[in-house]
């Protein structure tokens, strides 16, 4: 694995995290404040440059539960779409899944791959994929991802990467918070390509409580 460069300014601490009755450490952005300060002094203030990828998300903790229980076939192949932390990737691989986890933030891709070599997880893969203009001929079983859609000019893109990188008789599993509202117009466009099912799940750690909506989409017959 050829490492990628964090940005010198992001300072790491290190957390433990169990999942399905494995415990990796994850490390994690110790300060958000030089992230934030850059980007206002670079006046970019937006949502979309939002550092979103420094959060441990409770879906993708749910996410990731839920899919070590399910049996997994390991000769599948698997990928995490918006990874941010790579959760959902980390513990997959370190169940020893083949897993490509994926994002489009440079320090995110960076931190993900310290990440998988500081656990010696060695069935991941990590590569970088804007939805906007996906650059890879590549096609998977099983995609998965977290707290996926927080912008209109993401459901498209996401139903595009779903439909040609997800192979025929695939499963993709998305995970959100109930209260993500931007979910809904995701969920009304990708009903008209996937047949859906949605699952329910109560999330309680980290001094919080959610409810978790887990989907799971499949071609159309």
């Amino acid at each position: 694995m050829t490492q990628l460069l964090l940005r010198p300014n992001i300072e790491l601490e290190p957390k433990a995290l169990a999942i399905g009755g494995r415990r990796l450490e994850i490390l994690c952005v110790k300060n958000l404040e030089p992230l934030i300060s850059e980007l206002e002094a670079e006046g970019r203030q937006e949502i979309a440059h939002f550092p979103f990828w420094v959060k441990i998300w409770e879906a993708s903790i749910v996410l990731t539960d839920w899919l070590v229980h399910t049996g997994l076939d390991k000769n599948q192949e698997i990928l995490e779409i918006g990874a941010g932390m790579g959760i959902t990737g980390l513990f997959l691989g370190a169940f020893g899944h083949r897993v490509t986890i994926t994002d489009n933030q440079p320090d995110a891709l960076a931190l993900m791959e310290k990440n998988a070599l500081h656990n010696g997880i060695e069935t991941v893969r990590v590569s970088a994929l804007d939805w906007h203009e996906p650059d890879t001929h590549e096609t998977w079983d099983i995609i998965c991802g977290s707290e996926l859609i927080y912008r209109k000019s993401d459901v498209h893109p996401v139903i595009e990467i779903l439909k040609k990188k997800l192979r025929s008789g695939g499963t993709a599993y998305l995970a959100h918070d109930i209260a993500r509202m931007s979910m809904m117009e995701f969920l009304m466009e990708a009903e008209k390509e996937f047949d859906l099912s949605h699952k329910g799940m109560a999330f309680t750690g980290m001094g919080e409580k959610k409810q978790i909506i887990i989907h799971t989409l499949k071609h159309k017959a």
